[in-house]
């Protein structure tokens, strides 16, 4: 099978062609990865090609499509693959995708709401009925990749649990807050698309005003320019603090710098908080964290145990992992909606 995942950010279009079969064989093109898939079973993969663009949303939609239609044949050429032997392309999206037109509801890439972007693409790249075309929110994807070829075979060896029966929550802390719910292998989706908008659950009643409508959004806590706002409050800033980056942050903080500290103290208990509550929503096998922030080893110490205190069953450890795909996730995990 030959599956192309696209990555669609607001500042870059990413598109990755992948191929999957039944059989271990060795990869002489690129990097390898093993998938257990709900319903093929386990399945083994190699990255043909990767190619990406500068999003440039100020130059509107039909710039975008244009560039995705190019990218599918510009990354089926580098692996020198016709683009009718694609068995099927998928795209995660910065936004709620309705699961029956695949059209983007709601998001932060306003030229892409409401427009027919998988029936633009695959008549701007004649692409032939043949070709599954899917779209997802572009954290479900993330999600999924790590539950089927990441995080959930890491949990699966750890535990013996097989990958088909995992409830895993995967949460992206970023530029902004996503997340994604999978089950036994598939995305929760809800009924219009909106399942999985983790990040837009109310942390903190009557808190920060978001850019949503709704005021106390887990996101306006968990981002990283959360983090760096609240360095820079009064409170902490009189304790000699300037701005300072996320990654900056961390480093004084493994420094001892106590502003530092305070202010990482203070995250890590809202994230532990925001874990729990979801944990008395899903009580998930795992969580595993993408994005900028998860990079950060000293955001895992004592996660687990901070999240036990705020679930309704005390003293259940719930893993914590690092996300295991890097930053080739959320293209895999669009690939995989093809199949």
């Amino acid at each position: 099978m030959l599956l192309m995942g696209f990555d669609v950010g607001g500042t870059k279009i990413e598109a990755t062609l992948f191929r999957l079969s039944e059989k271990n064989e060795k990869h002489a093109q690129g990097g390898s990865f093993e998938c257990a898939h709900p319903s093929r079973g386990k399945l083994f993969g190699e990255t043909l090609a990767r190619l990406r663009e500068p999003t440039e949303r100020h130059k509107g939609y039909d710039s975008i499509i244009e560039k995705m239609a190019r990218l599918v044949k510009e990354t089926c050429a580098a692996a020198k693959i016709p683009t009718v032997q694609l068995n099927g392309i998928g795209f995660g999206l910065p936004g709620s995708i309705d699961p029956r037109t695949f059209k983007m509801l709601n998001g932060n890439t306003m030229v892409l709401i409401d427009r027919d972007l998988v029936g633009d693409v695959r008549r701007q790249a004649s692409l032939p009925e043949s070709v599954v075309l899917r779209a997802e929110n572009d954290a479900n994807c993330f999600a999924l990749a790590e539950a089927l070829c990441g995080a959930g075979l890491l949990h699966e060896k750890k535990t013996g649990l097989p990958v088909q029966e995992h409830t895993a929550v995967g949460i992206i802390l970023g530029t902004g807050c996503g997340g994604g719910i999978v089950i036994q292998g598939r995305t929760v989706r809800g009924a219009r698309g909106g399942g999985g908008e983790l990040g837009h659950t109310v942390l903190y009643r009557d808190g920060h005003q978001c850019y949503c409508g709704q005021s106390g959004c887990a996101e306006q806590y968990l981002s990283g320019p959360a983090l760096e706002s609240l360095m820079t409050t009064r409170h902490y800033s009189q304790l000699g603090s300037s701005f300072l980056s996320a990654k900056e942050i961390f480093e004084k903080a493994s420094a001892g710098d106590p502003a530092a500290l305070a202010v990482l103290k203070r995250y890590k208990s809202d994230l532990g908080r925001f874990l729990g509550s979801l944990t008395s929503v899903f009580d998930p096998h795992y969580f595993v964290l993408g994005g900028g922030l998860s990079l950060q080893p000293s955001l895992y110490e004592n996660l687990s145990e901070t999240l036990a205190q705020n679930t309704f069953l005390p003293g259940s450890l719930i893993p914590v992992y690092q996300h295991q795909l890097g930053d080739s996730a959320g293209g895999l995990g669009a690939a995989l909606l093809a199949l």
